[in-house]
Parts: C-alpha cells; sequence; structure tokens
C-alpha cells in the first residue's frame, strides 16, 4: 500500500510540473483511484494496469450505464496514468490504445450542441470589447462565428478576396454564398490593415 501511495504522489507531482491544471489533476487521480478501489475490490493489488484488468474495469463503468463520456474521461485519465508508469520503468508497454479503447459517442444524446441564448449573447459581446481581455483578432473570430453561422473549420478556410461576398465550403464539399454587413466588413478590413501580425500569412 506504501509503495501504491509513493506512486500516486509521484504521478500527480509529474503532472504538476507538466502545468496541467489543478483541476485536471484532480480529476486524473480521482478517476485513477478509483480504478484502484475498483481492483482492490476485485483482491487485486496490482496498480500496474494489465490489458485485462483494464478491459474489465471499463465493462464495468459500461455495465453500470455510465455514459459514454464520462467512460472516456477515465480512459483517457489512465492512459495518462499508464505513460507515467512507462515514465518510471514500472510498465514497459502501453495497455491502453485511445482510438481502439475509446467508447463510441451515440449521436442521440451526449452531443447536442446548444445555442447560446440572447443574454449570453450579451455578456459575451460585452466582454469582447475590453481589449485588455480579448485581442482585436479573437474579438472579430468571435462576430464572425456569431454573425454569419459558420463553422470553425469554415472560417479556417475564409479567404481575403472574399471579404465582401464569402464562399463558404462546408460539410461535402458544399458551397455557399454568405454576404456579411457593412460592419463586419470594416471590422475585417481594419484588422487586415492594421492589426494582423506581419508573420501571418
Amino acid at each position: 500500500m506504501e509503495n501504491k501511495d509513493k506512486t500516486i504522489i509521484g504521478f500527480e507531482q509529474w503532472l504538476i510540473e507538466e502545468g496541467k491544471a489543478n483541476t485536471t489533476i484532480q480529476s486524473y487521480l480521482g478517476d485513477i483511484k478509483q480504478y484502484l478501489n475498483y481492483m482492490s475490490e476485485k483482491g487485486t493489488d496490482s496498480m500496474f494496469l494489465p490489458r485485462f484488468s483494464f478491459v474489465r474495469y471499463k465493462q464495468h463503468l459500461i455495465d453500470d450505464n455510465y455514459k459514454s463520456t464520462t467512460i472516456n474521461k477515465k480512459i483517457n485519465s489512465l492512459k495518462v496514468f499508464n505513460d507515467y508508469l512507462i515514465l518510471i520503468g514500472e510498465l514497459s508497454e502501453s495497455y491502453i490504445q485511445l482510438k481502439k479503447d475509446r467508447v463510441p459517442i451515440a449521436s442521440e444524446s451526449e452531443h447536442v450542441v446548444t445555442a447560446l441564448n440572447e443574454n449570453e449573447v450579451e455578456r459575451l459581446l460585452f466582454y469582447i470589447e475590453d481589449i485588455r481581455k480579448v485581442s482585436i483578432r479573437n474579438k472579430l473570430i468571435i462576430y464572425l462565428l456569431l454573425y454569419i453561422g459558420v463553422r470553425i473549420s469554415e472560417l479556417i478556410g475564409i479567404k481575403q478576396s472574399e471579404i465582401d461576398w464569402l464562399t463558404i465550403r462546408g460539410k461535402g464539399g458544399k458551397d455557399r454564398n454568405v454576404l456579411m454587413n457593412d460592419a463586419l466588413i470594416r471590422q475585417m478590413k481594419d484588422y487586415l490593415a492594421n492589426h494582423r501580425p506581419m508573420t501571418e500569412s
């Protein structure tokens, strides 16, 4: 038990040195301790993540009706812990493969996108007016996302030559034309002329 505690403490210290946020660290530690408690209940005191134990624990989470996103978060925590054990020489290989081991997320329930309500939009617009907190570039990005309804991937593909009349290529390669209002066009041109870093292409 003493060695296990030392390993957990060492893992926490490593996460701190890696610059992880405190909330992330606590999330990782909570997930690892939950896994270790489960294994202890099953009569296995080893903390070194053999493949069989991991698969058994994952199935336990599924059987207990944990949400897919929650299970995947715990799998990610165990993968980070697995990597740490390799780093300190307790394991020679990774028993967890994220692409293979993550649980598919059901399309109907856990990835529902909710729009901002009117009050939230007003608060956002008020916040981005403070240039001490939000750069002109990021302010412009938020305006584009709010007012012309583009996706992040579409926003990245906007060309300077298309500012007055945007042609957006969406999913499936389908194009759609978007007419921007004068105020947004002026902001884009002002950013490009006066605020865009010279290193940007």
